[in-house]
């Protein structure tokens, strides 16, 4: 398709003869005789770039690419024309937004060349602002695959908090409560950031969920979903996931570890991490998953967590150690929302740098 340029000068000699080099290149010009002819045209018309003269009655140059930012009619390019060389003019254009100066008279093949430039910059402006929408549509659909960040039972409460590295992240949680009172849940880290990873966390919970229709064993359903997972995703992406299946009145706990870190049960007598770890989900078809057992006993906590929280620094670069965080719930324990977010408030402080995404899900045996 042919790109449209809007020519805007007072003088008729020089609109005729730039439009004819202009056409003759390839492009669909239109031409306005001053800032206001331009600026109606623009609120109809639909253009990728403008050459601006710098001189013109009732509006000069400066004056109708003021009104076109602050109005916002178009974020197109603009091209700026003048017969004068004052550096002065030049900076003010560039403060308002245009894109480059030409002087009058300009060798045509500089004056093409600068708007085959300006053509380019309209092209990175459109896709930026069609990723931005992708985005914003994406960050909207992860926000739907996520359960309530709660969930409080007379047994076992249920605590979530993800931070991802952008506006998307790669990072997971799901909870699902049976009728018997048992509680199935998982956290996933999934290879990748943005769009992406929106896509990829929910294919993961879709084949999660399949997959718990068929069974309630941890370890069977991580063989389903790896199964699926490999059969229909590139060979590159993989995921991490820790899934169990926690009886609320007895704490007893069955899980399976796709290459997840290990979690830890924690209370105020230490800490100790949950043994087991497999092959990620993905990569290798024909893996066949280990459900293990474990029992949460009143009062303690099952600490699940991504590896971006093995990868926090201060702001003095120095890591900080897992220990710390774990050492600071057996001192502590979490036993409320509020509770729990005045632990993750100190990752989420300006002076921790993170460079991956976060998710920590705290499940206590009351």
């Amino acid at each position: 398709m042919k790109k449209r340029i809007l020519l805007i000068d007072d003088e008729a000699q020089i609109r005729d003869f730039m439009k004819k080099i202009l056409t003759r290149a390839g492009y669909v010009v239109f031409t306005a005789q001053d800032g206001l002819e331009a600026i109606e045209k623009l609120e109809s018309l639909y253009v990728d770039l403008i050459v601006l003269d710098m001189y013109m009655p009732h509006m000069n140059g400066l004056d109708v690419l003021r009104h076109i930012r602050k109005s916002n009619i178009t974020n197109k390019p603009v091209l700026m024309v003048s017969g004068n060389h004052d550096a002065d003019l030049r900076i003010e254009s560039y403060k308002l937004g245009a894109y480059d100066f030409i002087t009058k008279p300009e060798q045509t093949e500089v004056m093409l060349k600068r708007i085959e430039n300006g053509l380019k910059i309209g092209e990175i402006l459109d896709f930026n602002e069609f990723m931005k929408i992708e985005l914003f549509m994406a960050h909207k659909l992860q926000k739907y695959i996520y359960p309530d960040p709660d969930y409080i039972s007379d047994d076992v409460d249920i605590h979530c908090w993800s931070q991802p590295l952008s506006d998307i992240g790669g990072d997971l949680y799901d909870y699902i409560h049976f009728r018997n009172d048992s509680i199935m849940f998982f956290v996933a880290d999934v290879s990748g950031h943005s769009i992406s990873a929106s896509m990829f966390t929910a294919i993961v919970k879709m084949v999660f969920r399949n997959a718990v229709k068929e069974t309630e064993d941890p370890g069977r359903i991580m063989t389903i979903v790896n199964q699926e997972l490999a059969a229909n995703l590139p060979v590159e992406s993989f995921v991490t996931m820790f899934c169990g299946i926690i009886e609320s009145a007895t704490g007893n706990l069955k899980y399976a570890n796709a290459g997840h870190p290990n979690p830890y049960i924690i209370n105020t007598s230490g800490y100790r991490s949950l043994p087991g770890s497999d092959p990620f989900l993905g990569p290798i078809k024909d893996v066949v998953y280990p459900t293990y057992d474990a029992v949460l006993d009143k009062g303690d906590s099952l600490f699940i967590f991504t590896d971006g929280l093995e990868d926090v620094i201060d702001d003095n670069y120095h890591k900080i150690e897992l220990d710390e965080f774990l050492k600071t719930l057996t001192e502590k324990p979490v036993t409320g929302r509020e509770s729990f977010l005045e632990f993750t408030s100190v990752i989420s402080e300006q002076k921790y740098i993170r460079s991956d995404d976060c998710t920590i899900m705290v499940i206590r045996k009351k």
